[in-house]
């Protein structure tokens, strides 16, 4: 069994606090106490809380993953490419509810925090405009509006999370598989050239 590294206690513990009271109300002092150590030892590790909520969103970024899609893994088949964005996305966001959750809570409160909570999904937009722009000089696609078309499958990505999130199976009882296949079918559908 591995040892936990007290990095990372101090890491699980400021998100399980934070995730509930946010970042402003969310004192060192808890948050040493619900990992288990000493406050002096949080600041050894961490020179502010700042520093924890940074060790936070980069443990928690998935933008190395989203950029090998981009740089390494297209086939530029729409939907195949497609599928793998959603895939990827719907694993992190699945994973990493507690940061999501820490994300509702501080958008427009702190701006520092939505800043750097929004860079992986802005990061994701400007893949995805760079390749539905190639695809179009491609002749895969057609002449769309390419930054509606790309808001429109976040949105839609976006909008599965977050009714699984919210209500659990109480409105959709899609597994996540099924939405994927289906939705990413018909968005690429409509994007083909006719």
């Amino acid at each position: 069994m591995a040892i936990e590294k007290t990095e990372d206690k101090l890491i699980i513990a400021a998100i399980d606090i934070m995730q509930h009271k946010g970042y402003s109300a969310t004192t060192t002092k808890e948050i040493a106490q619900h990992a288990g150590v000493s406050e002096m030892t949080l600041f050894r590790k961490f020179p502010s809380k700042q520093t924890i909520l940074d060790a936070i969103i980069d443990k928690y970024s998935y933008a190395f993953t989203m950029k090998k899609i981009f740089t390494e893994q297209l086939t530029y088949d729409i939907e195949h490419d497609l599928t793998a964005v959603s895939r990827t996305y719907q694993t992190f966001m699945e994973e990493n509810k507690k940061i999501v959750l820490l994300a509702y809570k501080e958008c427009n409160v702190h701006d520092e925090i939505s800043e750097r909570l929004t860079a992986n999904p802005r990061l994701i937009k400007n893949y995805l405009m760079d390749y539905f722009k190639e695809m179009i000089e491609l002749g895969k696609i057609g002449d769309i509006n390419v930054e509606l078309q790309v808001m429109n499958f976040l949105w839609m990505n976006l909008g599965y999370f977050s009714s699984q999130f919210i209500s659990g199976k109480k409105v959709a009882q899609v597994p996540v598989e099924d939405f994927i296949e289906h939705s990413v079918k018909v968005f690429a559908k409509g994007l083909k050239k006719d």
